[in-house]
């Protein structure tokens, strides 16, 4: 009785919360510069070495300092299930074609390191040479769910919810479902945070599915954390506006990201809606921004782990070409947010990678990272890595929207903040030349995928 009135109580707290769909009244959280300046790379140990280890990862944190990339944020490094019974993995395990059950969002062990990727000295000592490097590593937390044959479904069935006929409930995934409304699966989940803080000193969490675990929990979780570090980082899977009031530091842009790219190529009927691919972008940004706390950021990306793997050989940077994907991550760099990058972006890898599986799909880093394209991604994003350094317009300023003669096809905006130069970005999202005038009488010819970003003569 007890237990349910506790849940109901809290589901009472999230959806209060949760109908605060417009929270542009309340200020965001305040996050820490070393986050918000910063650039994030996620590093997915399989397909990023040919070891898929973390100390082979560990090999390249000189490298990625030297991209710019701030923060490296892992995917998820404990334990896996290990149970061979397909009938209990997800959809898109079974599609990828690895006999290997270890999913690495399929739980089996909270608190220890898969002795695929290495040991737990082995993840400290990345953080201590990250640290050393003035860099600073993020987990992946999954509360949602776990495995089937995990530790925690053994030792605490009550954790879980049941359905009347008494039997577990699985998410869309085909995994055990936590009841998060619970307080002993909360006070669980606190002490995993608690575990990874103070055992391997990392400095934040990417939270997985976050809106599918109420709003309170996070709160509460991310309050008592802060006695641990003061400066955490938590960044939110999901792009509901009430996230960052408390609980997190950055959410995903998933509208103005990579979906809102996609129907440049994929002739969206709500695109042509709203005045072609580019004009629904600037609508998607600013609807945005009208209903998120003052100064919220987004992690701002156009490819990651759960892409990547379900393109299969069909990478963007394949079916898309080098100079749209430019494109697009000059954008990211550009507009409000902190860019993200997915391990390998910075040399255009267009070979498959995957979550469920090693075999064929690492990265061939002398070889791939060896070609004009890879290198000439290189040096764009480390000028683009300086320049978010330089201009604190990019970092801590507004986005102004600059109207153009040509919104289906051209983006363009300027980055400003009191006393210091703007920032402008003109692109060219398609694949003609254009002639494109701005509203203050500017003029640029754009070559297809072609883009201006730069500062501008100091205010």
């Amino acid at each position: 009785m007890k237990k349910l009135f506790l849940a109901l109580s809290l589901l009472m707290l999230s959806a209060s919360l949760m109908a605060q769909e417009n929270c542009h009244h309340f200020n965001a959280r305040q996050t820490p510069d070393w986050f918000r300046e910063g650039i994030t790379y996620q590093l997915m140990p399989r397909c990023f070495t040919e070891e898929g280890t973390i100390k082979a990862a560990e090999k390249h944190l000189e490298r990625l300092k030297e991209l710019g990339v701030g923060v490296v944020y892992f995917t998820p490094l404990n334990v896996a299930d290990t149970d061979m019974d397909q009938s209990k993995w997800s959809p898109r395990q079974h599609k990828s074609g690895f006999n290997d059950p270890r999913n690495p969002y399929r739980a089996g062990d909270y608190f220890t390191v898969d002795p695929e990727y290495g040991t737990d000295q082995d993840l400290k000592d990345f953080v201590a040479k990250a640290h050393s490097l003035g860099m600073k590593v993020f987990l992946d937390l999954v509360f949602a769910h776990c495995g089937p044959g995990a530790e925690v479904v053994k030792n605490h069935p009550e954790y879980f919810l049941y359905n009347e006929k008494g039997e577990m409930e699985l998410t869309r995934w085909k995994f055990p479902k936590f009841d998060t409304n619970y307080i002993g699966t909360r006070r669980y989940f606190k002490s995993v945070m608690s575990y990874y803080l103070a055992n391997y000193n990392v400095d934040g969490f990417r939270c997985d599915v976050a809106h599918h675990i109420p709003i309170s929990f996070w709160e509460e979780a991310r309050a008592e954390l802060e006695a641990l570090k003061p400066d955490l980082v938590m960044v939110a899977e999901s792009s509901k506006p009430y996230d960052m009031r408390y609980a997190f530091d950055a959410e995903y842009n998933w509208s103005i990201g990579r979906k809102a790219m996609r129907y440049l190529l994929y002739k969206r009927p709500e695109v042509a809606d709203q005045g072609g691919s580019m004009a629904y972008v600037r609508a998607q940004h600013e609807k945005n921004a009208s209903v998120r706390p003052k100064g919220a950021l987004h992690w701002n990306m156009t490819d990651n782990h759960d892409f990547a793997t379900d393109e299969f050989d069909n990478r963007m940077e394949k079916i898309w070409g080098a100079a749209c994907c430019e494109a697009q991550l000059a954008f990211m760099f550009a507009i409000d947010g902190v860019p993200f990058l997915f391990n390998g972006q910075e040399i255009a890898h267009s070979k498959r990678v995957s979550l469920f599986g090693h075999k064929d799909c690492w990265i061939d880093w002398k070889t791939d990272g060896a070609t004009d394209v890879a290198k000439d991604r290189t040096e764009k994003i480390k000028a683009w890595a300086k320049m978010r350094k330089e201009q604190k317009a990019l970092t801590h300023g507004a986005t102004e929207w600059i109207d153009n003669d040509m919104p289906a096809e051209v983006l363009s905006f300027k980055r400003t903040y009191e006393g210091c130069s703007d920032v402008l970005f003109v692109g060219n999202f398609s694949n003609k030349e254009v002639k494109v005038k701005l509203a203050n009488g500017s003029k640029y010819t754009l070559a297809p995928w072609g883009y201006v970003f730069e500062p501008q003569t100091k205010r």
